[in-house]
């Protein structure tokens, strides 16, 4: 697909959110789930039934190249554009095993002098498809709404690295920057980490995990509905087998190609596990009532409340997993990205 056609269906997109509601939910027909007394966002629906008639909705002989193109374009077309000016600039980071890339963002109307917090954040897509570029928008948008530093980290992927690859990565992206600091202008005392879906995941097993592996733990999480249990025995994995972004025949598909049924129960893959959830910074949990992974989310906020650790729980009942990749034609996903980056960079500069 040219980027000619991709700013049409962009176009297309944003057409159908200035629809009445009324016209949406005939659009969506079936597509217009329910779940514990909410009903998907009607704009969210009508996407999804469109990307089924397209011929774009999921299927299980997909290979990782052909859906790792797919969730580029779903977030070009549907992701967020941010116009406010941020600069960039793209690094290198040294693991012990090779270097990854990262991307730095900072909001340009930040004082040259100024310390400013930093977001480290991972991008989502189930360990195996997602990259820096494809959330570079919502990069841009956490810079700019929440005047903070972003590190955005390009993670290695399965199926060609495998668990605990790209966890490693994640580990060394927050070392360096904590290293790495004061040359980017970075109070080093407020680096939080961040993430949506496997990105969540990645973060809350840094939060967990920080102290053990010699690391001054972050300041803060900002976890966008987390992975943090691979044995995935809760009632929304079963719940949502159909017409969502992420169902359970898409996180079947994803699983074997990061890590073995083995890997499901070792605390670093599902930080739910982690023997000492003291430890765990404070944490911002935003989930989506759509999703296959809201009820892990909410065991985790709660065992982290019981062992004493602030957490805010952020349940959006009408959006469904994904929203980070649909919140540029879906105002309400756009708002509560607003509202939880804003609580996070409130809690950096407390």
């Amino acid at each position: 697909m040219s980027r000619t056609d991709e700013r049409i269906e962009r176009g297309i997109a944003r057409a159908i959110g200035t629809l009445p509601e009324s016209v949406r939910r005939k659009l969506a027909g079936d597509a217009l789930l329910r779940s514990n007394g909410s009903v998907l966002d009607s704009r969210t629906a009508v996407l999804m039934r469109a990307a089924e008639r397209n011929g774009r909705g999921f299927r299980p002989d997909v290979t990782v190249a052909q859906l790792r193109r797919s969730y580029a374009r779903l977030n070009r077309v549907c992701g967020l554009h941010e116009h406010r000016p941020v600069a960039v600039r793209d690094v290198r980071i040294e693991t012990g095993d090779g270097a990854i890339g990262a991307r730095f963002y900072r909001p340009e109307r930040a004082a040259a002098s100024a310390l400013l917090p930093l977001l480290v954040y991972f991008h989502g897509g189930g360990y195996v498809i997602g990259d820096v570029e494809s959330y570079d928008g919502l990069a841009r948008f956490f810079a700019a709404e929440g005047a903070i530093d972003v590190l955005s980290v390009e993670y290695r992927l399965g199926p060609e690295h495998r668990f605990p690859r790209g966890h490693d990565d994640a580990f060394a992206a927050f070392a360096w920057a904590q290293r790495e600091a004061a040359q980017f202008g970075v109070d080093p005392a407020r680096i939080a980490v961040g993430g949506d879906s496997a990105g969540g995941g990645l973060a809350a097993s840094i939060g967990a995990f920080a102290h053990d592996r010699g690391l001054t733990p972050p300041a803060f999480q900002f976890l966008i509905y987390p992975a943090v249990d691979a044995r995935g025995d809760y009632p929304s994995r079963r719940a949502f087998d159909h017409g969502l972004p992420l169902t359970s025949a898409t996180i079947d598909w994803f699983a074997p190609r990061y890590a073995t049924r083995e890997d499901d129960a070792a605390p670093l893959f599902s930080p739910l596990l982690a023997a000492h959830p003291e430890r765990t910074p404070p944490a911002y949990l935003l989930a989506a009532g759509f999703d296959p992974l809201v009820d892990e989310g909410r065991v985790y906020a709660e065992r982290l409340r019981a062992a004493g650790v602030t957490v805010t729980y952020d349940l959006r009942p009408t959006l469904s997993h994904a929203l980070v990749s649909l919140a540029g034609v879906v105002p309400e996903a756009r708002r509560a990205l607003r509202d939880g980056i804003r609580a996070t960079a409130e809690a950096l500069r407390a």
